[in-house]
């Protein structure tokens, strides 16, 4: 996606549905490890009341609706109207589900409505991702829990050999997402809204293909853009795009980063 000046904005992936399910669907794989840990995290029972903030599809939705059953409740919101569009109910036995367009600075709830809120992959592109926080606070019952993961997008690390050029480039890539460092952050934004009992886990994430690289960093597109805007010498970044695919092409491709787990409480 690119604003009107040409300047690319890889965040805005998600508001075209057809764009942002394939990008999505194959995220979730490459993090099943971080779901899993997410699932285990969040506290939820039978007859909970759960919200997910930037649900998409609303696979996760539907997943802890099973959960929940059909005595509990979930709502997913969304800023983007045609990924609520696509957003199918949960099977037999699960929770009823809701999917709501909306804004996660600012949440159409009323205070104390649910048992737990999370967010995965959105605080990142939020406006103002202390309002995000202190809203999905705001929501959720005394006692009940905020659960929400991001990447840090200054730690993603590619195997690359100009260490330099890699650097640079990446640095200028990461700040197309309007909260690239918003990860180290989250603590710090749950203890300013008043949250109490937070904890914290780094999860770290390995790709080793530029498919699974470009689902979470859209790493593939940096060098062409960067030399097209003059950011590093046209050579020098198709030289370092080039190394990419190559290193793709014979299977030796390796890129790492760290998602923080980030868990609070209301009093």
């Amino acid at each position: 996606m690119t604003t009107e000046t040409g300047q690319v904005r890889p965040a805005d992936v998600w508001q075209k549905a057809d764009s942002a399910k394939k990008f999505l669907d194959q995220a979730a794989l490459e993090l099943a490890s971080v779901k899993k840990e997410l699932d285990e995290m969040l506290r939820v029972s039978v007859g909970s009341h759960v919200l997910d903030v930037g649900c998409g599809t609303g696979n996760d939705v539907r997943a802890i609706a099973e959960r929940v059953g059909p005595t509990g409740r979930v709502v997913g919101l969304d800023s983007s109207a045609e990924l609520i569009a696509g957003a199918t109910p949960a099977g037999p036995g699960a929770a009823p589900v809701e999917f709501l367009h909306g804004q996660a600075g600012a949440l159409p709830f009323g205070d104390d409505t649910f048992d737990a809120a999370r967010a995965e992959r959105v605080i990142e592109h939020v406006p103002d991702p202390g309002a995000a926080v202190a809203e999905m606070l705001r929501v959720v019952k005394p006692g009940g829990q905020v659960l929400i993961t991001d990447p840090d997008h200054g730690l993603w690390a590619p195997d690359l050999a100009d260490r330099e050029l890699t650097r640079t480039l990446m640095n200028w890539w990461s700040d197309h997402v309007p909260n690239p460092w918003v990860a180290r952050r989250l603590r710090g934004l749950f203890a300013r809204a008043g949250a109490v009992d937070i904890t914290l886990r780094l999860q770290p994430v390995v790709l080793t293909s530029l498919a699974s690289a470009d689902s979470l960093t859209w790493i593939g597109k940096t060098a062409a853009v960067a030399g097209a805007q003059g950011i590093v010498d046209e050579a020098a970044a198709r030289a370092w795009g080039e190394e990419i695919l190559g290193r793709d092409a014979e299977g030796s491709f390796l890129m790492f980063g760290t998602f923080v787990v980030v868990s609070g409480f209301k009093k």
